[in-house]
């Protein structure tokens, strides 16, 4: 017979009523805001688009006139220590003179009046005369770099011979590698019929800074890229260093064909011969319009919220007590019985709520019964392992046995009695269950040194205790059996090496570990010394020892479940056992 089995047929709506009330007050929001957003897109599209393009136009047009202002100012300065005048005579005598105090009166006033010049003009740098026959530079205000030659610079125009404007070009200014225009003017000078004088000129060149004062971003309020082209449209200046998208020496159109939709170009050419122009990446052009669809989206966004808001309170106030309800049943599937109680001020929910907490209560108090029965069991079980010999009668016959060696003079003997019957006092005692580190630690010198004096074969136990750790309580008896366990498992009557150390793991916690170089152990052997040895075989096979389980269930009886023994151990490298407990016990059972 074929089975069928049901299926719930599938809705259009979504199943739950809080996603049915968001949707619908969703779309009441979006379908307006929609509308609204392309009507008012495309009319502030054409007036923030027309303001930036005419804003570029005007910020380019104003750089263009300052470039002249700067260039117009070289060609007047450069006038000024050209023409024949005092300075000019003074050259010429500077140049015919061979008296050496004249000479130095006559550099003193040319220097001076250079001065005068830079002073009253900032926009001026390096100035200086010129020399080409020999490359020698007189005069000049600043250092020179001799490494760089004024023939390799680029020339903007030539105006009949008589001046030439350079650049942009790197500066000559030796302490600084900024880009500067520069002009060199024949001299008057330089010019005359006179055969004894070498042709002299002008060089000056723009302040190192001025540049980068014309070419900035600010007035544009967007990054862009100021280029200076020549007459045949290839770049002879990038305002910023290195760059691969405008190199210097391409030519314009073809970047403009590379870069396509992603540039937005102005350009505008200059009395000199030389373009200016701007490139703007187009999302920073666009960035008004940009921030303008972001706040429309935040509005649109804010709007949004609101709405789920008010479809969020109307689905609280119908569906949201049953939620409350069922958090509380999924509170208690967690475990998390400590949740206070809540009430909906309606009364057939209440009513519900507290027949639920009175469960919640009694399921409580049968979960804290069975622990107690548990933890109950495990001390006794802990007791039974501890009481399973007779300490009277083992006492009695170890004093006579002593008794008998004192008297037959076997002194070796009379000490090893002495010593295991401390051990076995510390071991089987009722005295207290919780001592402290340092009596542990003194109950484990006592039983290597009954070990040592057992066993034939060398062995050796280091004991390394940080201060403060011996004042801190512990359960009593858990240091011993992890010695006995590396002696026995350890060394197989061989020589070896222990190192008990006891240490600070933070302010809260001990870190107790007890490592030998001995054989080591495969895991199937590290597993079954956590064996729950109930019938004492065991621990017969290793004499005072009563099992690793042991001390494993002391340290989860008085600190609780996450802490407990690790043994890691390797064949033929040794074994480590190690313990963290708190510096405070959890739990003490009384006697």
């Amino acid at each position: 017979m074929l089975k069928r089995t049901f299926k719930p047929k599938l809705d259009v709506l979504p199943y739950t009523l809080k996603h049915r009330l968001l949707g619908m007050l969703g779309l009441s929001v979006i379908i307006p805001l929609t509308l609204i957003g392309l009507i008012s897109f495309y009319g502030i599209y054409n007036v923030l688009q027309n303001k930036v393009e005419k804003g570029v136009e005007k910020n380019l047009e104003q750089e263009r006139k300052g470039m002249e202002s700067i260039l117009s100012n070289l060609d007047y300065s450069s006038r000024q220590l050209a023409f024949e005048g005092k300075v000019g005579k003074d050259l010429k005598s500077f140049l015919t003179s061979a008296d050496p105090l004249d000479r130095k009166n006559l550099a003193d006033e040319i220097e001076n009046y250079i001065t005068l010049i830079n002073y009253t003009n900032p926009l001026l740098g390096l100035t200086a005369y010129y020399l080409p026959e020999t490359k020698q530079f007189l005069f000049e205000n600043l250092y020179i770099n001799p490494k760089l030659d004024i023939d390799d610079f680029d020339k903007i125009n030539q105006h009949t011979g008589n001046y030439t404007i350079h650049g942009p070009h790197r500066t000559l200014y030796t302490n600084s590698k900024n880009s500067v225009f520069s002009i060199m003017r024949q001299t008057e000078t330089g010019a005359s019929n006179d055969r004894s004088v070498a042709p002299i000129y002008v060089y000056i060149e723009t302040n190192v800074s001025a540049i980068t004062g014309l070419f900035n971003n600010d007035p544009y309020g967007m990054p862009v890229r100021h280029l200076l082209l020549d007459e045949k449209d290839n770049i002879i200046y990038s305002s910023q260093d290195g760059d691969t998208d405008f190199p210097v020496g391409a030519g314009i159109g073809g970047i403009q064909d590379r870069l396509g939709d992603d540039l937005v170009y102005f350009e505008t050419k200059s009395s000199y011969g030389i373009k200016l122009a701007v490139a703007i990446d187009r999302t920073d052009y666009h960035k008004e319009m940009n921030a303008w669809l972001r706040r429309f989206a935040a509005v649109g966004v804010l709007s949004l919220l609101i709405g789920l808001g008010i479809g969020w309170a109307i689905w609280s106030m119908i569906y949201g007590p049953l939620q409350r309800i069922r958090n509380q049943f999924k509170h208690l599937g967690d475990n998390r019985f400590n949740e206070p109680p809540v009430s909906l001020h309606i009364k057939e929910f209440d009513e519900l709520l507290s027949h639920f907490y009175e469960m919640r209560q009694r399921i409580r108090g049968l979960m804290s019964e069975i622990e107690q029965k548990e933890s109950r069991k495990r001390h006794l079980e802990v007791e039974k392992l501890m009481y399973q010999m007779n300490p009277h009668f083992i006492h009695n016959t170890l004093n006579t046995a002593q008794w008998l060696a004192r008297i037959n003079g076997q002194d070796e003997i009379v000490r090893l009695l002495m010593i295991f019957t401390r051990v076995l006092n510390y071991n089987l005692g009722k005295e207290g269950k919780i001592v402290t580190v340092g009596d542990e630690i003194q109950t484990v010198r006592d039983y290597v040194e009954l070990q040592q004096i057992r066993y034939n074969h060398k062995f050796q136990v280091e004991i390394e205790l940080e201060d403060g750790t011996s004042a801190v309580e512990m359960p009593r008896f858990i240091l011993q059996p992890l010695v006995e366990n590396a002696m026995y498992h350890g060394f197989k009557h061989k020589d070896g090496t222990i190192i008990v150390r006891v240490e600070w793991a933070d302010d809260s916690h001990l870190s107790i570990s007890v490592k030998d170089n001995g054989e080591g152990m495969p895991p199937e052997v590290v597993d079954k010394l956590f064996f729950d040895d109930t019938d004492g075989k065991e621990r017969r096979k290793v004499g005072l020892g009563i099992g690793l389980s042991f001390v494993n269930n002391i340290v989860k009886m008085y600190y609780g479940e996450p802490y407990g023994l690790q043994v890691e151990s390797e064949p033929g490298v040794g074994t480590e056992m190690k313990l963290l407990l708190p510096t405070v016990v959890k739990e003490v059972w009384d006697d």
